[in-house]
Parts: structure tokens; C-alpha cells; sequence
């Protein structure tokens, strides 16, 4: 037999080996001649086994003689069979075990791509590998990490933050609206860094007049601060427009961040913005959003009061309660300014120097202060703070730069799959009306299910009410709405009859977009059957976002032809129906049988024809593109790692509060302070509890024993 390589001795003979049950390794290679040989050749040779800690290794070498030898014949440079011996001193492997030797256990690319796929969507290595038991996949969990390590390794040959520049001028190649920005100091290396995909900008045009953003998740291997920007889209469900991750947060972060998103956003300012209680991003917002309504996020200042209020939130029951009444729900100004005096005096808490200073910025906090300006019914960053949580199913403290982004894009898939799901639920389902009313019957034919629910919440209210005709001036006409049940629950309603112009002293309109329970008692009595078109906010409809073609990012978008990892899946998928089929019917098997062979010869020889064809993929190519692709300019900028973060100034949990951010109460820092470690009451040290102090003290002296020496204690002494 002859052989154009010695890869082609060595796949002819590990094919031998694999039909027999034996291992293959390399014995010797020179220019002219190799060896191959069985892998128990040989004996172990055996080094201070006997040594004490030394661990005792077991061996599969047996001397076996069996080995194939080849040399070059003459001219030709083809490689010939010199020798064979196939005389073995040991048992064969099964068929069902032969997979176990080391030579015969191996990933192929396509395994190699699907673990790969598998890991960028979240799934747990040591899950990877029980989706591919079988015979010929005997590989353990420990292959697929090991794998993933070298290709993460790989990956990170030119450094975290120059993977995430190649990453990102990648993908702004396969989509052109993907957009990101990379700021870096003085040494090159990157301190700032922001990105968005096509999908979150083009949805930023509908959905863009409210966002929340917040910085408290640190999930990284630098712990840069995450900053997402997220809004509510028609489902009410939260949105990315674009996240960053930040070297600091100062104000000068925090207005290079504000002024590069804007301009990924095309330059449309939001209507209102709640963050949270911090003066650098305060003073950034009021520099770069100057017209944009800025509010403090109401669940970070509540929050306070345990701490603040300590000697009378907790013991007073009725304090707490007016207190929590008083900024929640006052249906006016008015009426907070006079329940937050009462409260003072009432409490004497009028020289209290943190209310005070709580009461100067009232107009950021309190709800009632910001009815006028719409939030989509938020109070809180909990929007934020819940994409937070999202994200920590994908990314963990050692995930690095390049990691987090890869990640972000994957779940970022699954964010606007659920989003995909909803506009079908919204448009193909119709909600049941309970109430047999035409404008909530008009309300369910336009809204989303979810925004038709609070439309319903609101509606079904109005039995509670009882309107009073105050005054009537032409088409003009205005009404008392009272609640029977509650008092506060009282407003002036101003309706034009004729043109359906109608205004509540509640805002609910100016601040969540939807119709109030008090309108709607007018319009329900007036017999009024649609909502009228200048109370039907666009944004919260089943067709808020149409006409918008998403442009998927990533492999997702493309053909599967252009995918090594997407053919591997197709093909996967399309064999997944096969095995039924054949177990019905030895006709069907046999069919089956006898076309997979033809169909995997004819693919054999199409792979040696198309060898040397620039369309093939070479192994692990989706990967290392990423990394090792040739820069289109040779004066390509070399980004150098950002340093941890040292954000406000402190670590963690070394500072209860700074001059630059948001105070970090000192009830956060002991709920999130360690533990003591309990002491034993009879010795006082660690380790063990006053049940367990005897069985302690026999071990201590007997490691004190074998030292040579031996010390007696008395058993209710100190160890």
C-alpha cells in the first residue's frame, strides 16, 4: 500500500486500531521514516511510589510489540508499509469502549462549533457533554471545558479589550447599523466603552421618550460599572437601547457616555430619565439633556428611611404608614406640602437635617411633583436593576470583556424573541371583554394585551365613582368624580362634549399615556364608544412599532449556507427525524440505511475535490475570525486592557459614602457585611462548637504526638 502523507498512515492505521479495540501513538518520525505503535507499548517506570503523599498512579503500558512502520520509497515521495506486527499482550477494547483511547477520543470541528454554540447560549459545560453521548462521542465534560479554555485562550492572544474592537468591527460589518464607541487614555488603554446593536436603535424611534439607567451591577472580570439605558416597549416589557461599561463614574464618564449615546440615537433626546441618586450623573444629565425631565429613582430613597428614621420608622407603625401615604399618594401638591408639615410636627422631626435636605429636592422625588411630564407610569430604575438580574444567568465575576459582549449579543436574542412572541400573542388573541362596554371593546382592538390590561384595571373602577356637574360653560362642561371608598381619590374633570377634549386633575394621561378611571366615568356616561384618536398613544398599540423592518444582528441573519455552526445544527436537525422513521418498518430502515451511505460517500468525495477551494471553512473558523483576522489598515490602533475598577474612589465595601455618588447606606453595608465566625465557648477559638470540643481536642493532641512530643491539657483549657 501506498500513502501520499504520513496523515494518511496515521488515519488508515487509527481506523485498524479503532475495528480492533486497540490505541495508536507515535513512536518515532524522521524525514524518511515514522513509527506507529500500540499505545500499551512500553512499561511505566516507577519513582518513589513508596514515598509518603506520593499518589499512586495506575498504567496501561503492558510492552506491547505491536507497531507499523513506513518509509519513503525512492523518488516517488510516497510513503510504503516497511513493517507490521499485530501481535498484541493484551485484551481488546469493546466497539462500545474503544472511543475511551486517547487516540480515538476526539471532538470533530462540527462537535467542536456545536460546544461553542452551546456555551454562548448559557448552556452549563458539564450539561455540553451529555448531548452527545452515543458511541462515537465518548468525550466527558472535562474535553468540552478544556476546549472552551484553549479557544477562550486563543481568543485572548491580543488582549481582552483589542478582542472586543475586533469583535465590534466585525459585527459592524455583517450589520452597518451596529454601533459602538471605545475611549481610551493616554497609554491606549481602554477606559471607556459602548455599544449598541441596529435592533435597539431602530426600536429607541418608538419607544425612546422614557429611559432608565443605572450603574450598580459590576458583574465583570474588571468590575467596571454595566450602565444600561432601558426603556418599555408597547408590551411593557423592558428594552435595551445600548449599555456601556465604565472605568469610573464621574461626571466626566458619564458625559462622554450620554453624548456618544445620543449621537448612536441619532441625536432624539428622551422625554424624562430616572436614575439614581447621584451628583455626578445628575450634573452629566443637566450638561447633555438639558430639556429632558430628570427624576431620582423613589425605591433608592425610601429605602433610606430605615436607616435614617431609625428610632421611630420601625416602632411606629402609623408613622410609617401616613409617611408612605403622604409621598405615594397626595392627589396634589398641595395637599403633600400640607401632610409633610403635619408629619414633622406631629413627629418633631422639623430640624431633621436629612428630611430637610429630602424636602429641598421634593420636586426629583415625589411622585405628584412629576404627574405633568410622562414616564410611562415608572417610579423606580426597578426596569433597570431587572435586566441586571437577566444578565446574571449569562455572566458571572470572571467573565471577561470579550465574554460579556458575546453573552450580551446572545441574550439580547432571547430579550427580543420574547418580544417577537407578543406582538403575535397581541395580534392573533383576543382579549375577552368581562365589561360589556364598546370603548373597552374599541380599547382591546388597538392596545397590546398588556397595556389593554391596564386599560382594563382602570375601567372596571368607575362602578366605585360618582360624578357631580360643578359648572357648564357652551360645549364645555365640569364634574366632581368622587371615589365612595376614598376620600383622596377625588378630581375635577373638564371634558368638551362636542370635540371629546378632556383633562383630569390626576395626570394619569400626561403620566402614563392611558385614559383615567375619572374620564373614562364622563365618557362611560355620556355614552361616549371609542377612545378618542388624541388619547390613543401610538406607542402602547399592537401597531407601535410598524412598518420597522429589525434588522437581525449576528450568524442569526445570514444564510445558513454562510455558517459552519448553522449548517451543523441544520443537518442535526434534519437527521433528529430520521430514527423514528426507520424504527416503523425494516423497509424504511433499510432505505434510510442505504441512502445515508451513498449520501456520506458522495459528501467524502466532494471534500477531497474541494480541498484547496477558498469556500471552505477551515476548523474552528467561526471562532477565530473573531481574533486572528488580518486588520484592513496596517495602522489599526492597539487597545491595551482596562485596569479593575476602583469605582467612586473605594472598594466595595471599605467606604459607607463618598462625595461623587450615591450614599450607600450603613443598613446596605450590614446586610451585606460578613458573618462573624462563631467561637467555641469552652476554648473560644474557631473551628468547632462546645459539642464537638472533645473530638477536637483528641485530634490536636494527637497531631502534637506524632511531633515527638506530647503536651496534656486539661479539658476546659484553652487550646
Amino acid at each position: 500500500m501506498e500513502f501520499a502523507s504520513i496523515a494518511d498512515v496515521k488515519e488508515f492505521y487509527t481506523s485498524f486500531a479503532k475495528k480492533e479495540g486497540f490505541g495508536v501513538r507515535v513512536r518515532s518520525t524522521k524525514q524518511n521514516f515514522c513509527m506507529f505503535v500500540c499505545a500499551n507499548e512500553g512499561t511505566h517506570i516507577v519513582k518513589g511510589e513508596n514515598e509518603e503523599g506520593k499518589r499512586k498512579r495506575s498504567t496501561s503500558r503492558t510492552d506491547c510489540k505491536a507497531s507499523l512502520t513506513v518509509s519513503k520509497a525512492g523518488k516517488r515521495s510516497k510513503w510504503v508499509i516497511k513493517s507490521i506486527n499485530n501481535v498484541h499482550n493484551h485484551g481488546m477494547v469493546s466497539p462500545k469502549s474503544v472511543a475511551y483511547l486517547r487516540s480515538h477520543k476526539k471532538m470533530t470541528a462540527a462537535t467542536k462549533s456545536l460546544v461553542e454554540k452551546f456555551d454562548e447560549e448559557g448552556v452549563p459545560t458539564g450539561k455540553v457533554a451529555t448531548m452527545f453521548q452515543g458511541e462515537d462521542n465518548a468525550f466527558s465534560s472535562r474535553d468540552c471545558w478544556n476546549h472552551l479554555r484553549n479557544l477562550r485562550r486563543r481568543n485572548l492572544d491580543v488582549g481582552d479589550a483589542q478582542a472586543v474592537f475586533k469583535f465590534c468591527k466585525k459585527k459592524q460589518v455583517e450589520n452597518p447599523n451596529f454601533f459602538y464607541a471605545i475611549q481610551c487614555d493616554d497609554e491606549d488603554r481602554m477606559i471607556n466603552f459602548f455599544w449598541v446593536d441596529g435592533r435597539a436603535r431602530l426600536a429607541y424611534q418608538f419607544f425612546g421618550d422614557v429611559i432608565t439607567f443605572d450603574t450598580t451591577y459590576k458583574t465583570n472580570k474588571y468590575d467596571m460599572p454595566f450602565a444600561p439605558f432601558t426603556g418599555l416597549n408597547h408590551h411593557f416589557q423592558s428594552i435595551l437601547f445600548g449599555c456601556a461599561l465604565l472605568q469610573d463614574e464621574t461626571q466626566r464618564s458619564f458625559e462622554w457616555l450620554f453624548r456618544t449615546w445620543l449621537d448612536a440615537m441619532g441625536g432624539k433626546y428622551p422625554v424624562s430619565i430616572i436614575t439614581d441618586q447621584d451628583l455626578a450623573m445628575k450634573a452629566a444629565i443637566a450638561n447633555v439633556f438639558p430639556h429632558t425631565r430628570h427624576r431620582l429613582c423613589l425605591w433608592h430613597i425610601k429605602k433610606k428611611f430605615a436607616e435614617k428614621l431609625s428610632h421611630i420608622y420601625h416602632k411606629n407603625s402609623t408613622f410609617k404608614r401616613k409617611l408612605k401615604s403622604c409621598i405615594r399618594d397626595s392627589p396634589s401638591i398641595k395637599y403633600f406640602e400640607e401632610e409633610w408639615e403635619r408629619i414633622m410636627i406631629d413627629y418633631n422631626l422639623k430640624e431633621n437635617e436629612w428630611l430637610k435636605g429630602l424636602y429641598d429636592i421634593r420636586k426629583s422625588w415625589i411622585p405628584v411633583f412629576n404627574r405633568s411630564t410622562f414616564f410611562a407610569g415608572m417610579n423606580t430604575t426597578q426596569r433597570s436593576e431587572s435586566i441586571n438580574a437577566f444578565f446574571d444567568s449569562f455572566v458571572n465575576s470572571s467573565t471577561t470583556l470579550q465574554g460579556f459582549v458575546v453573552k450580551f449579543d446572545k441574550a439580547m436574542d432571547s430579550r427580543y424573541e420574547k418580544q417577537r412572541r407578543e406582538d403575535f400573542e397581541s395580534r392573533h388573541r383576543l382579549r375577552l371583554v368581562v365589561v360589556k362596554s364598546k370603548i373597552e371593546e374599541h380599547a382591546a382592538s388597538i392596545y397590546t394585551r398588556n397595556i389593554f390590561g391596564k386599560f382594563h384595571d382602570e375601567f372596571i373602577k368607575i362602578i366605585q365613582f360618582r360624578r357631580e356637574k360643578l359648572e357648564k360653560e357652551g360645549s364645555q362642561n365640569r364634574y366632581k368624580v368622587s371615589n365612595d371608598y376614598d376620600s383622596k381619590d377625588t378630581f375635577i374633570v373638564c371634558v368638551d362634549l362636542e370635540t371629546k377634549v378632556a383633562t383630569c386633575e390626576c395626570q394619569l394621561f400626561q403620566f402614563m399615556g392611558l385614559l383615567c378611571r375619572h374620564i373614562l366615568v364622563i365618557f362611560h356616561s355620556k355614552n361616549v364608544v371609542e377612545i378618542p384618536d388624541m388619547y390613543i398613544l401610538k406607542r402602547w398599540t399592537k401597531d407601535a412599532n410598524k412598518g420597522a423592518v429589525f434588522i437581525e444582528d449576528g450568524p442569526e441573519s445570514s444564510s445558513t449556507g454562510n455558517s459552519s455552526t448553522l449548517r451543523s445544527l441544520h443537518v442535526h436537525k434534519q437527521a433528529s427525524l430520521l430514527p423514528d422513521l426507520a424504527a416503523k418498518s425494516e423497509k424504511i430502515y433499510k432505505l434510510i440505511s442505504s441512502d445515508l451511505e451513498e449520501t456520506y460517500k458522495k459528501a467524502l468525495i466532494m471534500e477531497a475535490e474541494l480541498d484547496n477551494e477558498s469556500d471552505i471553512i477551515p476548523p474552528d473558523a467561526s471562532c477565530q475570525n473573531l481574533i486572528h483576522e488580518q486588520p484592513s489598515e496596517s495602522s489599526e490602533p492597539i487597545i491595551r486592557d482596562p485596569l479593575p475598577s476602583q469605582t467612586k474612589g473605594r472598594k466595595k465595601d471599605s467606604i459607607k459614602e463618598t462625595q461623587n455618588g450615591r450614599i450607600k447606606s450603613s443598613l446596605e453595608l450590614s446586610v451585606n457585611r460578613t458573618t462573624v465566625k462563631r467561637r467555641c465557648q469552652v476554648c473560644g477559638l474557631h473551628g468547632h462548637n462546645k459539642r464537638s470540643y472533645h473530638d477536637a481536642l483528641k485530634i490536636f493532641l494527637q497531631k502534637i504526638s506524632k511531633g515527638g512530643y506530647l503536651i496534656t491539657l486539661d479539658p476546659h483549657s484553652t487550646l
